[in-house]
């Protein structure tokens, strides 16, 4: 539920990782070491919708293995028939292809995933003013959707999940995004807590949203600097782990009380916008 809701410096890493393209990323290679090398996961997972689409064939960055399309979408996206990996096809070709009620507005892609430089680097890479937004197991496709909105409207230097807990960074997700998956860094890293720790070793304050606080997010948001935001699961909320790895627990005031009738806490999505206002503010 999400009511109202001394460091040593570290190795500079380097390396990149994919996003969660599927629904169940595998683990990292741990051949590698702790922070270098690409994240293997399994490839070509289809987007659509029209927004989330056209961000992906704007992407200089993506390797598109198909799209498929309607003649009309075609038209309108400017896709020559010649084009190698282009398939147009009938509505209702579109419908079989994809989940059932996906709303694809006539338009799908077959992508390999995105690669992003790790946390680490990205971190340390970041600006004396950074933010980060942490998920801590949030797989609701259409809540990190919203998220990775709110992180491209607020500037957010990068968007860390679990990996075993990350939805898959194509099909609703990437509709709901509108595109903007395209261009928010996604790290998937194992353990939320010793992210939490990595960051704190950069110099980042670590803000756990929880209704258990007097402290308000404003409060503990105002200090200027560089923050990481950790918004937990609605219902649970933060786990017991990732909430003591935190600098500060905050919470948003509200004016409703816990009675029926009245709300009792926010959606994890409109509660991440809120805090990351506050941060920006």
């Amino acid at each position: 539920m999400i009511p109202g809701t001394s460091r040593d410096t570290p190795r500079k890493s380097s390396g990149t990782r994919s996003q969660g393209a599927t629904s169940t990323p595998r683990r990292p290679n741990h051949n590698r070491g702790k922070h270098g090398g690409n994240r293997t996961t399994p490839t070509n997972p289809w987007i659509w919708g029209w927004h989330a689409v056209q961000a992906v064939i704007a992407n200089p960055r993506r390797t598109i293995h198909q799209i498929m399309v309607t003649e009309q979408a075609a038209e309108r996206l400017g896709l020559s028939e010649g084009r190698a990996n282009l398939k147009i096809v009938a509505m209702n070709y579109i419908d079989t292809a994809l989940p059932r009620g996906a709303a694809h507005q006539g338009v799908a892609v077959k992508a390999a995933p995105l690669q992003w430089p790790d946390l680490s680097q990205l971190a340390d890479d970041a600006d004396d003013n950074a933010l980060i937004l942490v998920l801590d197991q949030i797989t609701d496709p259409h809540n990190v959707g919203a998220m990775l909105r709110l992180a491209s409207a607020f500037g957010v230097t990068a968007m860390v999940m679990q990996t075993r807990k990350a939805p898959p960074m194509a099909g609703a997700t990437a509709k709901v995004a509108v595109g903007c998956i395209e261009t928010v860094p996604i790290c998937l890293e194992v353990n939320i807590a010793q992210s939490l720790r990595t960051l704190q070793m950069f110099g980042y304050t670590v803000v756990g949203l929880a209704g258990e606080t007097e402290t308000t997010v404003a409060d503990a948001l105002s200090g200027g600097g560089r923050y990481a935001l950790v918004m937990g699961a609605e219902g649970p909320g933060l786990r017991e782990l990732v909430a003591k790895n935190c600098d500060v627990l905050a919470r948003i005031p509200m004016q409703s009380g816990p009675i029926a009738g009245e709300a009792e806490s926010l959606n994890v999505a409109t509660a991440a916008g809120i805090a990351l206002y506050e941060a920006r503010r």
